[in-house]
């Protein structure tokens, strides 16, 4: 996954982004609250671990206007040292998806975040996704269209297959680069803009077809199915 981290104790910071990188996640670290809404705004993340207690604005502030901007399709969990029940109540009512308490212990870290993790995608992986006229075959890296194979390279496979399990969602640029490429933020972003292109040709994904992949300024990519009234207009 790749994850938004902001805490102002650096030196927990660092210690936490190692044990998520051994995990195989991209961690991209945030020591003020105020730099990761600036960068939330243009940016995606699968999971969003923030610090209650900071400078500018606290973590309780941030999921406010986390929900107030509707950014509410990611999970949260509150890293903090706070521990009494009624704390604990109300970020969870407020929005937050769990609560880990300072000083934190590995396992029982990452067992949460993949907790976390596991109930925003509860459903086994598929072998194939099935949505007319397309067929993403996870087994054979196959795309069909209208039962036919689509000649594509395993990267645009690969785009493909994280455009339709994440459909519906605004994807930045960086987060497209990190899923599909393994690369942060360093790479060259246009590789994306091209491969889109490319995808978007082989399958048609216009919305005359019934589909919709749209280049948001500034932000990224969002693919998402359209409705018939809008195809007849």
């Amino acid at each position: 996954m790749r994850i938004a981290l902001v805490d102002d104790d650096k030196h927990l910071a660092e210690l936490v982004k190692i044990w998520l990188e051994e995990e195989g996640h991209q961690c991209v670290y945030f020591s003020s609250s105020t730099d990761f809404i600036h960068t939330l705004r243009r940016e995606s993340f699968d999971l969003i671990i923030l610090d209650w207690v900071m400078p500018e604005m606290d973590g309780e502030a941030v999921l406010r206007w986390m929900q107030e901007q509707e950014f509410t399709d990611v999970p949260v969990i509150f890293l903090t040292q706070k521990t009494g029940e009624d704390d604990v109540a109300r970020v969870l009512l407020l929005g937050a998806d769990d609560y880990v308490t300072k000083p934190v212990r590995q396992k029982e870290f990452l067992a949460r975040i993949t907790a976390v993790a596991r109930r925003f995608s509860p459903v086994a992986a598929p072998d194939a996704i099935d949505l007319p006229p397309y067929r993403i075959d996870f087994t054979k890296h196959t795309v069909y269209s209208h039962n036919e194979a689509v000649k594509l390279t395993q990267k645009e496979f690969e785009l493909v297959a994280f455009l339709f399990k994440n459909l519906g969602r605004l994807l930045s640029r960086n987060h497209i680069l990190s899923s599909v490429w393994g690369h942060g933020d360093e790479f060259n972003t246009r590789t994306v803009d091209t491969h889109i292109s490319r995808i978007r040709k082989k399958l048609d994904l216009s919305p005359e077809k019934g589909w919709r992949l749209t280049a948001i300024y500034h932000q990224g990519y969002r693919l998402e199915q359209v409705d018939a009234e809008e195809r007849v207009s």
